[in-house]
């Protein structure tokens, strides 16, 4: 929670045993200790009454996330056809494009 290493709760330790004195710092740790204790039980009571209380609306907007996915039916995952048909038919196809009369010819 506080994120201190070894040696910085090393030398809070002495800076407390030089204040506060070998008679009382015991009994300050014991204090800070469950005050701590304390503080952490309601965060978590805190955390797990927000979950309690979001937890049907998360549910219901997942739901209907859900039904929309899957209310567009099947993903078409063929390929869309090509704007211009002769860059993808056959020769046959090509031929028979290229004996149409063309607009705007005049043949």
């Amino acid at each position: 929670m506080f994120n201190l290493t070894g040696s910085e709760i090393v030398f809070l330790l002495l800076a407390g045993l030089v204040v506060l004195g070998p008679e009382r710092l015991p009994g300050v740790l014991r204090t800070v200790g469950r005050v701590y204790g304390e503080v952490r039980k309601m965060a978590q009571g805190l955390e797990r009454e927000i979950k309690d209380t979001f937890a049907e609306p998360v549910s219901d907007l997942r739901k209907t996330a859900d039904q929309i996915k899957t209310g567009f039916g099947e993903v078409d995952t063929e390929p869309s056809p090509p704007m211009r048909p002769e860059k993808s038919a056959t020769p046959e196809e090509l031929a028979a494009i290229e004996d149409q009369p063309q607009p705007g010819n005049d043949q």
